[in-house]
């Protein structure tokens, strides 16, 4: 069973790599001018993924991403109980929680920002 984690941890990281390069290429051009190189817009991205002004799409592509993330470190730590390695398994199972907590404080933003009015710069 646990090859069986290790094959969906690494499938889910890969998927969630790809996700997160091509949105990130999306938004790369809707950056302000000095975020747009690849250097900056590496900082920049999380702030500006979720901005009410980035289309949605592109915030839900980004929330994907961090979803298929959470489930790559979830299947490691599974992985690394299954076979023997109980450090690692609770030291992934912690980067899980974490990225759990802000995968759904990312997920309130998101719903936030579907809530807004097109055009609209107030919060509700």
């Amino acid at each position: 069973m646990g090859p069986l984690f290790a094959i969906a941890g690494v499938i889910a990281f890969v998927w969630c790599a790809v996700k997160c390069e091509v949105t990130a290429r999306a938004l790369q051009d809707r950056l302000p001018p000095q975020f747009q190189d690849p250097l900056m817009s590496r900082y920049a991205f999380g702030v500006y993924a979720l901005h009410p002004s980035t289309p949605l799409m592109l915030q839900a592509d980004y929330l994907s991403a961090g979803a298929g993330a959470v489930v790559a470190i979830l299947c490691l730590s599974l992985s690394c109980f299954l076979f023997s390695h109980p450090e690692g398994g609770v030291l992934a199972l912690v980067g899980f929680g974490v990225g759990a907590v802000n995968l759904f404080k990312s997920w309130k933003t998101y719903k936030e920002n579907c809530g807004r009015l097109p055009g609209s710069t107030q919060r509700n």
